[in-house]
C-alpha cells in the first residue's frame, strides 16, 4: 500500500516546493516593484505609501507564516520565530491598510519595528539553519540591512516624509534584489550554486 502512494508523495512534494518557489518570487518581485514605485514618485507615494506598504507586509507576513508551517530543514526556533514575524507583519499590514490617514511616526514606527524584528530574525536564521557559507552570508546581509532600516526610522520618525519615503524605496528595492537573488539560487530541481 506504502508502494503506491509513494509516487503520488513524491510528485506533492515536488508541486509543493514549485508551489513555495513562485509565491517567494511573488513577494521578491513585490518588494521590487513597490521600492521603484516609491523612488520614481515620492510625492504621490506620500499618500498611498501605507496602503502600499501595508500590501506589502500582508504578502511577506503570509510568506512568512506559509514558510514557518512548511519548513522542512529549519529548526523549531527558526520556525518559530518566522511564525513571529510573519504574525507581526500581517498585524502590521491590516493596521495600515485600515488606518491610510494615521500619523506618519505610527506608521514609521511600525515600519522600524517591522524592518528590525524582521532583521533580527534573518541574522538568527543566517547562523542557526544549515545554510552553506554563501547562503550564510548573504541571509545576514540582508539581515543587517533591515536591522540598519529599523534602526534609522526609529531613531528619526519625524524628520522629513520624503526621507522615509525614499529609504522605504531603497529597502524595499534592496530587500526585493537580494530576496530574488535567494530564490532563484534554490530553484527547486536545482542545486545551490
Amino acid at each position: 500500500m506504502s508502494t503506491t502512494h509513494a509516487p503520488m508523495s513524491a510528485s506533492f512534494t515536488r508541486s509543493a516546493e514549485r508551489s513555495l518557489w513562485w509565491l517567494a518570487v511573488a513577494g521578491a518581485a513585490s518588494s521590487i516593484v513597490l521600492g521603484v514605485l516609491a523612488l520614481a514618485w515620492p510625492d504621490e507615494t506620500l499618500y498611498v505609501g501605507a496602503a502600499l506598504f501595508g500590501v506589502w507586509l500582508l504578502v511577506h507576513g503570509v510568506i512568512n507564516i506559509v514558510q514557518a508551517i512548511t519548513a522542512a530543514r529549519a529548526d523549531g526556533a527558526a520556525r518559530a520565530l518566522s511564525a513571529v514575524i510573519g504574525v507581526l507583519f500581517v498585524v502590521a499590514g491590516v493596521i495600515c491598510l485600515r488606518n491610510v490617514l494615521v500619523s506618519v511616526v505610527v506608521i514609521a514606527t511600525l515600519i522600524g519595528i517591522s524592518w528590525l524584528i524582521g532583521g533580527i530574525v534573518g541574522l538568527i536564521n543566517a547562523f542557526t539553519a544549515g545554510h552553506d557559507a554563501a547562503g550564510r552570508l548573504v541571509l545576514a546581509a540582508l539581515g543587517a540591512v533591515s536591522v540598519l532600516g529599523g534602526l534609522v526610522v526609529l531613531l528619526w520618525p519625524g524628520p522629513s516624509l520624503a526621507t522615509i519615503v525614499w529609504l522605504t524605496g531603497i529597502w524595499l528595492l534592496l530587500m526585493g534584489l537580494i530576496q530574488l537573488l535567494m530564490v532563484l539560487r534554490n530553484r527547486p530541481g536545482h542545486a545551490a550554486v
